[in-house]
Parts: structure tokens; C-alpha cells; sequence
């Protein structure tokens, strides 16, 4: 599989959910649909869900990259209403609800404050809107809101079976999880792993899914990095165009007249072709290294 999520959240819940083809997820605080996205492989495979973003950017993204899922454009806390979100630009994803927060945030380099009004939701209010049957997982990034989102959900009816809660003070690897895994825990959630940066949890009633979670990303789950894998197309694309212009400066070169410009052409075809097994190697190292196979 192609891991499309930031710490390879989305290998860990393929793990899990290895015997199904289709699912229903909640992704809370969805950002882009790509990249760093917790679900995307698995809209990919069929699955399906909601997609919650109150960032006018990314939720337009979603919106016409998802057609298939449901997305709303709105934030989560413990009561329905409106509030002001915080943006950081150009840093989209650092958005939360909490000034103090953002404050953090604004030594980044060239940051900018951003303000706007937002509608806003509860967990309860959207799953009784939108959620027909059960929920695979729950994924919930607020940028230092969560105890507000998890308070706002209804655990006795809709028990989402795996919760995966990013556990750290934002850009940090400070815990934050001591302000709202109670919660949690007295709902008959289970802990099941902390991956560096998110606490997995699994509902009581199907604790086998704790299995899932014994060992760390590991060859064994066969899966590559998208961002890696765009690298390597990157330098394979390099190579094509490299070897198209070598050949360009073959065919002049058999058809030049006269000592100086031959001379020039073979001079640039010879630093060319000197290019294209550098960049060769570079791609076979970065493919092994990263996809931990060898060349096929």
C-alpha cells in the first residue's frame, strides 16, 4: 500500500482492517486530502465517510476530491454554534480554535495571523445527521482542541471501533493526552498504542483489534510513502527527458558540418550522458532504501 498519512497512521489502521473492502470513517480536522491524510488510501479503496474541515482551502480540496464522502465545513467542539478560527498562514494546517495556541505558532517564519468566523458542531449533532451504521475509526486533529471534540461526542451510541487522537502539543513532543484521555477511558475505550505523535484506543466490545497494534510499522506491512514515491517518479521523469535530449544531440551531431560545431555537440552530449547514471543511481538507491526492495 501507498501511505499517504503523516506517521503512517493509515498503515497501522490498514492493519486492522486487513480483512475488510469497505468501511465508514470521521476524520476531524481532515486538512488536505492528500497529503498527511489519514484517509485517503482508504477512500481509495473503496471506503467511505465524513470529512470535518473548517479551513475554507482545504475544504474546498475536499469537497472536489471527495465526492463520494461527506464533508462539512465545520469545526468541532462541545457546543453547536459559531467561533473564531485561528489560521497561521502559510501554515493551513497549524488552524485551531484556540488562540493560545495559535499564539505559539506565530514565530514560524513569515507567519501571519488570520482570523475568521466559523460554524461549529458537536460530534453528537453530525453523527445524528450523517452516520447510518458503524463507524470503523475515528480520527480526531485539532490543533490543541481535543478534549472539546471527544466531550462532544455520544459514546453510547455511536462507538466508533478504533480512535486514534493526536496526543502532543502541536509541532511538539510534549504529551497532551493526560487533559482528555479520561474521558475516554471511562467510555470503555481501550489504550491500545502511542505511535510518537497519536494514542490509538479501541472500544471494549471488540478489544481483538488490540492485536493489531502489538509491533510498530514494519516491513512486514508492505506499504511505501507517497511523498517517496513522488520523488522517485520525479527522478525517473528526470532520466526520460535526459535520454530524449541525448538522442536530440546524437541526430545533430550525425548531421553537423564542420570541426567547431561538431566539436560543441559532442562536448554536450558527453556531459549528458555523464548525467543520466548519476541520476540513475540516485533513483535505484532512493527506490531500494525507501521501498526496501530490489531492483525487479
Amino acid at each position: 500500500m501507498i501511505s499517504f498519512a503523516q506517521n503512517g497512521e493509515d498503515v497501522l489502521l490498514a492493519r486492522a482492517f486487513r480483512a475488510q473492502t469497505s468501511g465508514f470513517y470521521v476524520d476531524v480536522g481532515a486538512a488536505d486530502p492528500v497529503v498527511h491524510s489519514v484517509t485517503k488510501h482508504f477512500y481509495d479503496a473503496g471506503w467511505t465517510g465524513i470529512n470535518i474541515e473548517p479551513n475554507a482551502m482545504y475544504f474546498d480540496l475536499l469537497r472536489r476530491q471527495r465526492p463520494r464522502d461527506i464533508n462539512l465545513n465545520v469545526a468541532v467542539s462541545d457546543s453547536a454554534g459559531r467561533a473564531t478560527l485561528f489560521g497561521v498562514h502559510p501554515y493551513a494546517e497549524l488552524s485551531s480554535l484556540s488562540s493560545q495556541i495559535v499564539d505559539q505558532h506565530m514565530t514560524l517564519p513569515g507567519a501571519i495571523l488570520a482570523q475568521q468566523e466559523v460554524e461549529v458542531d458537536t460530534l453528537k449533532g453530525i453523527c445524528q445527521r450523517h452516520v447510518k451504521g458503524r463507524i470503523d475509526f475515528l480520527k480526531i486533529d485539532v490543533e490543541g482542541h481535543e478534549q472539546q471534540a471527544l466531550a462532544s461526542a455520544d459514546w453510547r451510541t455511536y462507538r466508533p471501533r478504533i480512535v486514534l487522537v493526536e496526543a502532543t502539543l502541536p509541532t511538539t513532543a510534549v504529551p497532551s493526552h493526560e487533559a482528555w484521555e479520561r474521558l475516554l477511558l471511562s467510555q470503555d475505550y481501550l489504550f491500545a498504542y502511542f505511535d510518537g505523535l497519536n494514542r490509538y484506543y479501541v472500544c471494549k466490545e471488540e478489544s481483538e483489534l488490540l492485536l493489531a497494534f502489538r509491533a510498530p510499522l514494519n516491513v512486514f506491512d508492505d506499504y511505501r510513502v507517497y511523498t517517496h514515491v513522488v520523488e522517485v517518479e520525479r527522478l525517473q521523469a528526470t532520466i526520460l527527458a535526459l535520454e530524449r535530449r541525448c538522442l536530440e544531440l546524437e541526430g545533430l551531431l550525425f548531421r553537423s558540418d564542420g570541426y567547431p560545431t561538431r566539436y560543441r555537440l559532442a562536448d554536450s552530449l558527453h556531459q549528458m550522458l555523464a548525467r543520466v547514471p548519476l541520476v540513475q543511481r540516485a533513483t535505484r538507491s532512493l527506490f531500494e532504501f525507501l521501498f526496501r526492495v530490489t531492483r525487479r
